[in-house]
């Protein structure tokens, strides 16, 4: 998603633009990685 919207071969549907879906790929990858880490702590 990430590649792909900024290379421009990729959009985001609704809005013809490569860089909301690049945006939406960085949010999905970060929420992605606070999860991981958040089931790793010790509680």
């Amino acid at each position: 998603m990430i590649i792909g919207g900024l290379s421009g071969k990729l959009v985001l549907i609704g809005t013809d633009s490569g860089i909301a879906l690049a945006g939406l790929g960085v949010v999905l990858v970060a929420w992605g990685i606070f999860n991981l880490v958040k089931v790793r702590q010790p509680k």
